[in-house]
């Protein structure tokens, strides 16, 4: 019965026409309307792109999912030497979500030589601001990692000293369980072309080269960070080319013992059951409610087989099955899968786009290009189903010194393990309505928001979380426990008054709010985004220093520069 999880195709999104103007860069996004299938729409204002990779984050704390773009040029409206890094901010329901350019967001503009998984975002240095790391090649290999600017739309690159490696994949993810995000990644370096490394977060900027001995990565693939065997610490699943271009999928355990050195266990292809491919996407999950991860992963094996997307199950002895019937419509190195419950049932559904260029005779024609959305719907064929995890227990927080320190105990759930349940958590300013959130979620319901970066969330071993408050005020944090399948239970919430005492008189003599009509300018030396909320709490209006801001109305208003706050009368 496992095999028939993915046998209804939700919705077909989109075909490639057969007719003129085939060949072209495109920049899609696709709605979800009332109709339960998706309306596509395509903006002039973003950017059009090939071997695109794109993810949706909140840089700027405001609970709208911003957006950011990383690819190239096709050569057929725009050079193939041309690549971009273009960050979006999204501007909310009074504008219909639309999407804005941020200018000089200060991504170096580079793109990787694949685009397996090149980007990953979390909030590395714990300031309540999710930063960016990038793998690229552009003149020589690059991984860089990228400071968010208070929410500003600037992002500051890290002089920090990475072995350099491209053509697979690198992504944030807390190894070693301190609650501090490390950084994984793997790919062609400058050393070797099966390079794994992890640079473990030293919790002051810096990442330190702590990778084990034992860890073997590869090219043409992807490694991805996930509690395979549900024990509380992230492991390593590995795909790519090796030495003579074999193809590999090993998965390394992690034994770490919380003593902060890093140690793995490898597990080969032969006895875990997974098959070797180049040129792959793996995604872990548990995606038939059973308490165990499962995996689906694209990608081309040496036997001849061709692209799959192959999805295999785990059992209780840790070996994982293979679904041959192959449900889900295969893809090339031209296309990717990606993972997310769409529909918010608790069970994990999967997306597939890209070029299928196979010759299957159950396949439409190679020629085709489909986005399909394929959902997870085990109750038709007799299955239970996901169930919704309980909150946390009891949560806390305090200030110490300078550090919002937030508490809480264990979540449960009636399919994972207390043992495999993770955590996301939420800090929100109630006077200035500024949010961040570990992964993106709606606050009030508990739904994910994102399918990307959910190994950023937090180990079942951490139950401290310390983060730099962004201002003073009535602050309220709210822990969620997530399952295997990452559905998310409510958040468990509590409320406390926080003063930092930072907004001093010399920080407040370097801006000046400048009012005409209905316009707004905070003067300032400094560069700082700017966010004016009404006497509710919410955002009516953002930019930065130095620019006019237009207001919706009169009234008195909230003004917020990074510390500096200041009530206005308009």
């Amino acid at each position: 019965m496992q095999k028939k999880l993915f046998t209804g195709i939700l919705a077909l999104l989109a075909w490639m026409p057969a007719t003129a103007h085939v060949w072209d860069e495109l920049a899609i996004l696709a709605r979800p309307n009332d109709k339960g299938t998706f309306t596509l729409e395509k903006y002039s204002f973003l950017q059009p792109t090939t071997y695109t990779n794109a993810v949706f984050l909140d840089f700027d704390n405001d609970e709208n999912l911003d957006l950011l773009i990383m690819g190239q040029g096709g050569d057929w409206n725009i050079s193939g030497d041309t690549k971009f890094v273009t960050l979006y901010r999204n501007l909310g329901a009074d504008e219909d979500f639309r999407f804005e350019r941020v200018p000089d967001a200060g991504f170096l503009q580079r793109r990787d030589e694949g685009f397996y998984n090149p980007v990953s975002t979390g909030d590395f240095n714990h300031d309540g601001y999710t930063d960016v790391v990038i793998m690229s090649y552009q003149n020589g290999r690059h991984i860089d990692l990228y400071l968010n600017d208070k929410g500003t739309g600037r992002f500051i690159r890290q002089e920090i000293d990475f072995e350099a490696a491209t053509n697979g994949s690198v992504m944030f993810g807390d190894l070693n369980n301190d609650g501090w995000l490390d950084i994984e990644y793997s790919g062609y370096s400058d050393k070797t072309s099966t390079a794994l490394k992890t640079y473990i977060n030293q919790q002051n900027g810096s990442f330190a080269d702590l990778t084990p001995d034992n860890l073997t990565g590869a090219f043409q693939g992807q490694s991805t960070l996930a509690d395979i065997n549900g024990d509380g610490t992230l492991d390593i699943i590995s795909t790519g080319n090796g030495d003579n271009w074999v193809c590999l999928a090993p998965i390394y355990y992690n034994t770490t013992d919380g003593s902060g050195h890093l140690s793995f266990r490898h597990v080969p292809e032969t006895e875990s059951g997974i098959l070797g491919v180049s040129r792959a996407n793996p995604l872990v999950a548990d995606f038939n409610a059973d308490g165990r991860m499962d995996m689906i992963i694209n990608g081309e094996p040496s036997d001849g087989s061709g692209f799959r997307n192959r999805i295999y199950y785990q059992n209780e002895e840790g070996k994982f099955t293979m679904d041959t019937s192959y449900p889900i419509v295969p893809v090339n190195q031209d296309g990717g899968i990606n993972m997310g419950d769409w529909n918010g049932d608790g069970n994990m559904d999967i997306i597939v786009g890209g070029y299928i260029g196979t010759r299957d005779a159950d396949a439409p024609t190679c020629y085709s290009s489909p986005l399909r959305v394929y959902e997870n719907k085990p109750e038709k064929n007799g299955l239970k189903g996901n169930t919704f995890p309980d909150a946390p227990g009891d949560v806390s927080a305090e200030m110490q010194g300078v550090e919002l320190v937030i508490r809480w105990e264990d979540g449960s759930d009636n399919e994972s393990p207390a043992s495999a349940l993770r955590y996301n958590l939420f800090v929100r300013n109630e006077t200035t309505g500024e949010t961040y959130c570990l992964i993106p979620a709606n606050r009030k319901t508990g739904k994910l928001k994102t399918g990307t970066d959910l190994q950023t969330s937090l180990s079942s071993r951490v139950k401290t979380y310390r983060i730099k408050p962004f201002g003073d005020g009535k602050y309220t944090v709210g822990v969620q426990t997530l399952d295997q399948s990452y559905a998310g239970s409510t958040f468990r919430t509590c409320t406390l008054e926080v003063s930092t005492g930072i907004a001093s008189a010399s920080l407040s003599g370097q801006f000046k709010t400048i009012k005409n009509g209905h316009n707004i300018e905070v003067k300032s030396p400094l560069h700082e985004q700017v966010k004016i909320y009404g006497t509710d709490g919410c955002l009516v209006a953002h930019g930065t220093t130095n620019e006019t801001i237009v207001l919706p109305a009169h009234g008195t208003f909230l003004v917020s520069a990074g510390t500096y706050k200041e009530k206005v009368l308009f």
